[in-house]
């Protein structure tokens, strides 16, 4: 409080200006109906930007080091994949992204299979090494990849964004997975 007041003598006029930033109208429901429009209308432009970066070359999706614009479509498509790959891509729209062909990506084999592998093989080395990967610079490769993955995991997990399913298989597969240890 000492800090508040010292400043206040300072400058009087401070707490004003405090109290002009903390003491904003909270929104109302035609503002946060305003705010999804413009999101909304903002994915609509997106996907029309990569419809038509796909047109112009022959059907092919962005790729990430064609180009500057390029690479922010690939990204954005990326953003698609992962909404899609957590069920959180609505109908409307993956029937769009269906519209343009293959946007799901070149994955290699069913992303979910794909997925299961990754917390068995952080098993195994948890098994072989008695500690969970760490990626640090002077760790080998491999390492690097599985502690990145199970990185990834905890963000999604700790942001509420890991699907329930895998949540729990991990709290199976990995006890104790989710807290980082160095």
């Amino acid at each position: 409080m000492a800090g508040v007041d010292r400043e206040i003598r300072r400058n009087p006029g401070w707490l004003d200006g405090c109290l002009l930033v903390h003491v904003q109208p909270v929104w109302d429901g035609a503002a946060a109906k305003k705010f999804a429009r413009n999101r909304n209308r903002v994915w609509w432009q997106h996907y029309r930007h990569v419809a038509a970066h796909m047109r112009e070359r022959g059907g092919a999706l962005p790729a990430q080091n064609e180009s500057v614009r390029a690479r922010g479509l690939y990204r954005w498509l990326e953003a698609q994949r992962r909404q899609h790959d957590a069920g959180n891509l609505t109908q409307d729209r993956i029937e769009a992204l269906d519209a343009l062909g293959e946007w799901r990506g070149t994955r290699r084999g069913n992303p979910d299979a794909l997925w299961a592998s990754r917390p068995e093989q952080v098993r195994q080395f948890h098994a072989e090494k008695g500690r969970f990967p760490v990626y640090t610079p002077q760790r080998r490769p491999e390492e690097k990849a599985l502690a990145t993955r199970l990185h990834r995991q905890r963000t999604w997990a700790r942001n509420g964004r890991l699907r329930h399913d895998r949540h729990q298989h991990l709290d199976r597969v990995l006890p104790g997975w989710s807290t980082p240890t160095s």
